[in-house]
């Protein structure tokens, strides 16, 4: 097992992941129910299993993993139904392996790859899509101060992005007639202990865009920790 695979572990419990996928299942619903169970999904970095998890309970099995981590695949092969897993180095050379898919994730993962690769990445993905499909990213959100955390919290970590680079990022890949929506990754809005975080959140958030505008320049409105794209070909 690796350092990694360890630390994944001893972060987890039961709470830890079904609140993973309740944030999963509030933000992206919409876009996944869009798709019919024989829905084809690939999901870059899978972690502990919490989309993989919600897709399963949907009755969609036609998944493909991608992970540079044996025990994380094999974790996830054993725990739950998926059609393929891929173990890879460099996201780049797993192209023509991977089919055609209706949506395609990468949730808290794009940050770990190198920087200099990420427009490749997402220009090889986009052409794996089919044509009605969805790429799905969500990062950690330098929007916000306390981002800082999110991105200088884990070594692995090369970037964090805002709403601004996210644009640039797309621009840079060089992908074609395409539609993209930016967004905070959102607590969901259910269960007493989740009201009242959302409650102090926007205070803070508040706070913190009041002492931006006061400071003058450039500022942004999303200021949830983590931010999503969605990337659809019109």
């Amino acid at each position: 097992m690796t350092d990694y695979t360890k630390h994944l572990k001893s972060e987890y419990g039961i709470k830890t992941f079904n609140r993973k996928v309740d944030y999963i299942r509030y933000n992206f619903s919409k876009i996944i129910n869009n798709h019919a169970k024989d829905a084809s999904v690939l999901e870059i970095g899978p972690g502990m299993g919490e989309m993989v998890s919600y897709l399963n309970d949907l009755g969609i099995t036609n998944i493909d993993v991608v992970d540079n981590d044996r025990n994380v695949l094999t974790l996830i092969k054993n725990k739950y139904r998926v059609r393929n897993s891929y173990l890879v180095s460099d996201v780049l050379k797993i192209g023509k392996r991977l089919g055609v898919y209706d949506v395609i994730v990468l949730i808290q993962v794009l940050e770990h790859l190198p920087i200099v690769k990420q427009p490749d990445i997402i220009k090889i993905l986009y052409t794996h899509r089919k044509k009605e499909g969805s790429i799905i990213i969500v990062v950690p959100n330098a929007n916000n101060p306390l981002g800082l955390v999110e991105r200088y919290g884990d070594l692995q970590h090369t970037i964090s992005y805002t709403s601004q680079s996210l644009k640039d990022l797309i621009v840079e890949s060089s992908i074609k007639k395409f539609r993209i929506t930016i967004s905070g990754f959102k607590i969901p809005v259910y269960g007493t202990l989740n009201i009242i975080r959302i409650f102090f959140q926007k205070i803070l958030h508040l706070f913190l865009l009041l002492i931006m505008v006061a400071n003058g320049g450039t500022f942004f409105k999303i200021m949830t920790p983590n931010i999503s794209l969605k990337i659809k070909k019109i």
